[in-house]
């Protein structure tokens, strides 16, 4: 075992520990564990957390296009994303000196900085007047354990909302503090900023683990301590010094993140942890934990690992073609995807790969990658068709995709016509030519909406009632070019069918 996975297993028995004994869980209450001696700060819930990054690419990789996130535009040293539309974390760009701690400051929402300013002065706390740029002002203090805070005014216009983005709420905070400090460190967030204190929990041995304070506030925020024995090393930094985002879902969260390309292992499979609420922690590129959580606790046990609605299913098992027929001697499973064609010779006509069994409702997910040149570079996904006897082809609904018709709506060999064609600005927006891109289909009834990259293009209702409303998938590579075409994570939620 190397160094470096004995750091891992020991970090992660900690937090089992942590998880299984719980001394104290107030949070689903609502309700403080003692008195707090003075009236709150008076800040209004979390804005935002800054970290330091010395990779700007994966930053963006992971929280931009891995979690759907919108960059907000700044300066040149610093990458931001809005979190709904009032939050944000930030990433200021600075060489890889060896710290071990990302985790730069915490800010703090308040409509009124000057009776921050008061109340911190009046309560003993030593505050910092600053300018947070173009004329704003913002208030810095540091908690006894040197964690930094800084208040701000709210921001005056929302972000714009990301379809894409798989949480809108940042939760909660953790900071690490060291065990010798514990004492002191509850002291001033429960006795001098007067935050209740919702959640305490000990390990076996009755050491104090963490602890979390409630944000006043609509949000319901919370700030997370996190006790440690020194000395810390980088990998217990980015486990303790984390951020929090709360889902209303987590099977749809999971989802999300795995057709992000974030959620990539079994160990990210959303479980029950300590506190009785389906969670998912992830570790970024730089070794920060990303925590996301459902809002309220569940009564099933510890540990046990989600998909609670019991209807997802895969339509691909990742590493054969089990399932489907077709000409297999051009399709094939390469790096746990379907492909077919290459970009060295020619497709020399349609081609599709079908599903074995047929399916009524449905709401599919997956991801497709296209490539190629020389002639129209094209595939899709049909739904809801047959095989046309004694041809290649293939009759019934698609969601098209290469050759500038992603997010369309076809109808195949039947109608042989666009059925809702995407918009223009909305495919250049969101498309990513030559990558992998998302794509979900709903079809219930006659209504069939489609997806691309969290952005709906598709929105129809079918008003030919001869027209079958179930029938097979299929996976289609066009011909006429050196195209390669690419399918990948194909899961579908199955509605209850209706009669046939």
């Amino acid at each position: 075992m190397t160094h470096n996975t004995r750091i891992r297993w020991s970090l992660s028995r900690h937090f089992c520990r942590l998880q299984v004994t719980r001394v104290a869980l107030l949070l689903a209450l609502g309700a403080p564990m003692t008195g707090a001696p003075l009236p709150p700060l008076p800040v209004t819930g979390l804005a935002g957390a800054t970290f330091l990054t010395a990779d700007a690419a994966s930053v963006r990789r992971f929280y931009g296009r891995g979690d759907g996130f919108a960059e907000v535009p700044t300066g040149p040293d610093a990458i931001v994303f809005a979190v709904g539309e009032r939050q944000w974390i930030e990433f200021r760009q600075v060489p890889d000196s060896g710290w071990p701690r990302r985790m730069l400051n915490v800010t703090l929402e308040a409509p009124v900085l000057a009776d921050v300013e008061r109340d911190l002065r009046e309560r003993g706390v030593e505050v910092v007047k600053g300018e947070k740029g173009q004329g704003a002002m913002s208030l810095r203090f540091r908690d006894p354990a040197g964690n930094l805070f800084e208040v701000a005014e709210p921001r005056s216009a929302a972000f714009p909302r990301s379809a894409a983005a798989f949480s809108d709420h940042l939760q909660h905070v953790g900071f690490a503090v060291p065990r010798a400090q514990a004492e002191s460190v509850r002291s001033f967030y429960r006795d001098t900023l007067g935050l209740p204190e919702v959640v305490h929990i000990a390990g076996p041995d009755g050491k104090l683990g963490l602890v979390k304070f409630r944000l006043p506030g609509p949000g319901r925020e919370l700030i997370e301590l996190i006790f440690f024995d020194p000395p810390l090393n980088k990998w217990a930094a980015g486990a303790f010094d984390h951020m929090n985002f709360e889902v209303g879902d987590i099977d749809v969260a999971y989802r999300a993140l795995r057709f992000g390309g974030v959620a990539t292992e079994p160990k990210h499979m959303p479980r029950v942890n300590g506190e009785h609420i389906w969670a998912v922690d992830i570790i970024d590129p730089e070794l920060t934990r990303m925590e996301v959580q459902e809002s309220a606790p569940t009564a099933v046990p510890f540990g046990t690992v989600s998909n609670k609605e019991g209807v997802e299913r895969a339509l691909f098992d990742g590493k054969t073609l089990k399932g489907w027929e077709g000409n297999t001697a051009n399709w094939r499973v390469e790096d746990g995807a379907i492909v077919a064609g290459a970009l060295e010779r020619l497709q020399p006509h349609n081609e599709f790969l079908a599903t074995e069994e047929e399916f009524g409702d449905f709401d599919l997910r997956l991801q497709y990658k296209v490539e190629g040149s020389g002639g129209f570079v094209n595939g899709g996904v049909q739904f809801w068709s047959e095989r046309v006897p004694g041809s290649f082809e293939v009759s019934g609904y698609q969601a098209d995709l290469g050759a500038d018709t992603d997010g369309n709506l076809y109808d195949e060999s039947r109608r042989a016509a666009n059925l809702q064609v995407a918009a223009a600005d909305v495919r250049k927006a969101v498309l990513r030519p030559g990558e992998w891109n998302d794509y979900r289909i709903r079809a219930q009834g006659p209504h069939i909406q489609i997806w691309l990259n969290g952005v709906k293009t598709v929105d129809y209702e079918e008003k030919d009632a001869s027209v079958a409303l179930h029938g097979r998938f299929a996976l289609q590579i066009h011909g006429y070019a050196n195209t390669k075409v690419s399918y990948r994570l194909l899961e579908i939620d199955v509605t209850p069918e209706r009669a046939k």
